[in-house]
């Protein structure tokens, strides 16, 4: 199984699509979700991922769905909550140095970590994230537009300058 993102070619020009396509093709975690292809045609980008059985966090944590089931109910009691938050740990930490360059998430939140059937953590949706080239004599700044959810951003953003605290930042919240 797979699932499908489809994108509007209007709304993502080609340049940030293959922007995301480089930056989650790029690297491979158990704990990020695995991009398997991608395509396009005259309307519409498509990003080919791993299917992750369990949908989003936010699902578990905010939404009634499993209310009419005593059984999900307590999936998520707090051993699996804080098995999420590391695996969550883990991939950040993977992201920010673990890979060839740095990867700037940008925008983690609930919406973006799947949970697997066994209600593993695999962080999704790069569309935000930026590729950062290591220095070892500089401290890393991005300077981008602020972009993002809202109260999730750090509060660096207002400054235009972020960096890898931006992510534990979100992460936190």
């Amino acid at each position: 199984k797979v699932a499908v993102k489809r994108l509007e070619t209007a709304r993502q020009g080609l340049k940030q699509f293959m922007a995301e396509v480089r930056t989650i093709g790029s690297i491979h975690h158990r704990n990020l979700v695995q991009l398997q292809g991608y395509g396009a045609d005259d309307h519409h980008y498509y990003l080919v991922y791993e299917f992750v059985e369990n949908l989003s966090l936010d699902k578990w944590l905010f939404s009634k769905i499993h209310s009419h089931d005593p059984k999900k109910q307590q999936a998520l009691r707090w051993k699996i909550r804080s098995q999420i938050a590391m695996d969550i740990a883990r991939g950040l930490d993977y992201l920010h140095g673990g890979c060839k360059d740095q990867v700037l998430h940008l925008d983690i939140k609930p919406q973006n970590i799947l949970l697997d059937a066994d209600f593993g953590a695999k962080i999704c949706d790069f569309g935000l994230a930026r590729l950062v080239e290591r220095s070892d004599h500089e401290k890393i700044f991005v300077n981008t537009v602020m972009r993002g959810t809202p109260g999730y951003m750090a509060p660096e953003w207002l400054h235009s300058r972020v960096t890898d605290k931006a992510d534990v930042y979100s992460f936190g919240i």
